[in-house]
């Protein structure tokens, strides 16, 4: 048994991770994932354990794979169990009183939260509070490709993303083996799938935070290696980045042993070996949230040099149609490495002109939605130059 000195070192250890993850709170640069193990409801019970007794006891007694925490999978293979079951479901979650901790975890401040359920309770909990978008995958609706969002622009909000699609909508649910394998198929392959706006933040993000997961699980390296394209195919610096986990949904093990062997560069484990997923969720509700600026300064002007830049793209972009016109200005834009004000905002357009040559390449853009996107983007450029010059 530890001696009390080792438990104190361990709890100032934990402080002090707990101080450097909020730092990364409050620098809008930490994702929350909140894995399938999470789930509470209004008296403090685990949701999967309450609604699969739910589901396989009396008078339902459905037959279900036990393999997939969460996940409630029909082992009938004629697919004769699966209207009954998906209602009972939507009705138990409609049915479900909220817990306080998702409210908790809103006030937080995570620039996103990807969620493995379907359930819409931390949705819920930003009704009145409207700070977060929502979006969720599903291979068979694609809800985030309509051309209708494509050519919306990128929102700059924090988002709720849903892994385990929506209750809302019944064709994103997961509920028997074929909806699985496509589930697992599609997910893997996954790209344009996802909203730009995530994969913009994934991109960019310094810190994760593991809650509700048995690290143990095989499917945990898949979403490790998910997540490290996404860190990869940003353009910050080649660091390594943090990943916080609770253990308290892990078998007992020794704490290192279990995150050393899924650390893969660049994401790196930093397990809490006493806080619990709660007992986090608690302390950091409780710290401020202090404004953090950028690298500790303001982004600074552009030079002569670069104001000379964007007066020249400021009179000749009328010179190329608005496909070509982009191409040039962020080909010339990107050689110039510009890092004064205005630099995010410019990056993302950059980032959203390449999602739409992706999409219409793959034929999922038309050419007149292509077309609409370009010239949106084009009027944006020119609102940056305008101030830039």
């Amino acid at each position: 048994m530890a001696d009390v000195a080792t438990i104190a070192e361990d709890a100032m250890q934990e402080k002090r991770m707990v101080t450097t993850l909020n730092t990364f709170i409050a620098s809008q640069s930490c994702v929350l994932l909140l894995g399938p193990l999470f789930g509470i409801d209004e008296n403090n019970q685990k949701i999967h354990v309450v609604l699969k007794d739910l589901l396989t006891g009396p008078p339902n007694d459905l037959q279900l794979d036990d393999e997939f925490d969460n996940l409630y999978i029909s082992k009938s293979s004629d697919g004769s169990q699966t209207p009954y079951l998906i209602d009972q479901i939507c009705t138990y979650y409609q049915n479900l009183n909220r817990n306080p901790i998702y409210d908790q975890i809103l006030d937080i401040g995570f620039r996103a939260i990807i969620t493995y359920t379907s359930d819409l309770l931390l949705t819920d909990a930003n009704t009145t509070k409207d700070e977060y978008d929502f979006a969720f995958f599903s291979p068979k609706s694609s809800q985030p490709l309509n051309e209708d969002n494509q050519v919306s622009g990128i929102s700059r909000r924090p988002i709720i993303y849903n892994i385990f699609g929506s209750i809302d909508d019944l064709n994103s649910l997961i509920t028997d083996y074929d909806s699985l394998y496509d589930f697992l198929i599609n997910i893997l392959k996954a790209d344009q799938e996802f909203p730009l706006q995530l994969k913009n933040i994934l991109s960019n993000a310094k810190a994760f935070v593991f809650l509700g997961f048995d690290l143990s699980k095989w499917y945990i390296p898949l979403i490790v290696r998910k997540l490290n394209q996404f860190i990869l195919n940003g353009t910050r610096a080649k660091t390594s980045v943090s990943a916080f986990a609770c253990l308290d949904d892990t078998p007992i093990v020794p704490p290192h042993s279990v995150t050393d062997s899924i650390n893969k560069y660049p994401l790196i484990f930093k397990p809490f070996s006493q806080l619990t997923s709660l007992d986090l969720i608690h302390e950091l509700a409780q710290l401020p949230k202090r404004p953090i600026k950028p690298n500790g300064i303001e982004p600074r002007p552009p030079t002569p040099t670069e104001k000379a830049f964007f007066q020249n793209w400021n009179t000749h972009l009328k010179d190329y149609s608005s496909s070509e016109g982009l191409q040039a200005f962020f080909v010339a834009y990107k050689e110039m490495n510009y890092g004064g004000v205005l630099k995010k905002e410019l990056d993302l357009l950059n980032m959203q002109y390449n999602e739409y040559v992706s999409q219409k390449m793959a034929l999922r853009l038309s050419d007149e939605n292509f077309g609409v996107g370009c010239n949106n983007i084009i009027n944006s450029v020119y609102n940056y130059l305008a101030k830039l010059i």
